[in-house]
């Protein structure tokens, strides 16, 4: 897969890989877009060309030496912006020359970034992330005398050898930055009145399409239908994210058939500490979080569970989050042995005098009757088996 390349635009777009070829479209008189106050001279990619730069000198030393200079960073030499090739050097060259001194010419006319967010929307495309060409993007919903004013700023620099035509695009966009914002607001609203406390979900929007795309792990067929239905103009993107959420009256808790089993356990976490409206889990292959949960009540000290979240984790320690799911393994309880790896547990949490353990592995020798649990910092803790 190719790697990305970014920088930072007027807006919060989403930068992404154009498609498409580029055609010649003279626009026929009486045409629509003729009535738009817009005159398009040609198509690429699909846009519609709405004014060009003119490459007005065959050489410009200025910007090759400014494109030379970017070939000696770290990042480029060292592979961190991906493998070196023409593509790459062509991408990261607009990025750093047609780029700044676009976005510069697009601020001072329109009056930084929220005057230009509220007249339409800037990109870049890259060949190294599989778009058709390097360039900037400038799309314009309602142009206006504006516009020929950044062309005249432009067009000084391509002039005098500074940067180049061609990587500069202006083009006819159907919304506005603002108006995208507005619309990902209403749907995130509409979609936040269907959660009702369940799962998680997150709204963005493609600056380039304006598809909104809505992630989620709660929605079912019939509020997706609402939501299409609700937004019938807009061009809607779901994408669920792991499993959905317990409908009402429905368990989020799995008990196991067996409640034990004489085969060691690798999977899940140890519940550390249980409550009626969460538990702690570390240790095994969990991270150490504390999740809110309604059934956590049913969990005991001990047991090893695997848990699926819903939405984000705090970046604490022990992180915090929502659980989804939870998962109760079958407790380990060799043949011949006294105690369960539970119980087990229990004891090394008793004997414990920090806040919790992080137990990574627990193993019981038969020949000792000893159960020996490994902790995250390597040392070992051992339990006699009575």
């Amino acid at each position: 897969m190719k790697k990305r390349i970014f920088i930072a635009v007027l807006s919060s777009a989403l930068l992404t890989g154009g498609c498409g070829t580029e055609k010649t479209n003279q626009t026929p008189a009486g045409d629509s877009t003729e009535q738009r106050d817009k005159q398009v001279i040609k198509t690429i990619d699909g846009r519609e060309i709405i004014a060009e730069l003119k490459q007005t000198v065959e050489e410009s030393p200025k910007r090759d030496s400014a494109a030379e200079e970017q070939l000696l960073s770290t990042e480029y030499k060292e592979g961190y912006l991906g493998d070196p090739s023409k593509e790459l050097e062509e991408d990261i060259a607009v990025q750093a020359i047609e780029g700044p001194a676009a976005i510069e010419a697009i601020q001072e006319v329109y009056g930084g970034d929220e005057g230009f967010n509220n007249e339409g929307v800037l990109f870049f495309e890259n060949q190294a992330s599989e778009g058709n060409r390097s360039g900037i993007w400038i799309g314009l919903k309602n142009p206006d005398v504006r516009l020929k004013k950044v062309l005249d700023i432009l067009q000084e620099k391509v002039d005098a050898g500074e940067i180049l035509a061609e990587p500069i695009y202006f083009y006819h966009s159907p919304h506005t930055q603002q108006d995208l914002r507005v619309q990902q607001d209403k749907v995130a609203k509409a979609v936040s009145q269907l959660q009702e406390g369940r799962g998680s979900y997150s709204v963005s929007i493609n600056t380039i399409t304006g598809i909104i795309e809505i992630g989620h792990d709660f929605l079912n067929a019939e509020e997706i239908q609402q939501l299409e239905k609700q937004f019938s103009k807009s061009k809607l993107q779901f994408n669920q994210e792991g499993s959905l959420v317990a409908e009402p009256g429905q368990s989020a808790l799995t008990m196991p058939n067996e409640k034990e089993t004489q085969t060691p356990m690798e999977d899940g976490g140890f519940v550390l500490a249980a409550s009626d409206e969460g538990f702690l889990v570390a240790g095994g292959t969990e991270g150490a979080v504390s999740y809110s949960f309604a059934e956590a009540d049913q969990l005991t000290v001990g047991m090893r569970v695997k848990v699926e979240a819903t939405g984000g984790i705090a970046e604490s320690y022990p992180g915090q989050g929502n659980a989804k799911f939870v998962e109760v393994l079958p407790d380990y309880h060799p043949a011949g042995a006294v105690l369960s790896e539970s119980q087990v547990v229990q004891k090394a949490i008793q004997k414990n005098t920090s806040d919790f353990i992080v137990i990574v592995k627990v193993s019981y020798n038969p020949k000792n009757n000893v159960w020996s649990l490994t902790l995250n910092d390597e040392s070992v803790v051992e339990i006699e088996d009575q």
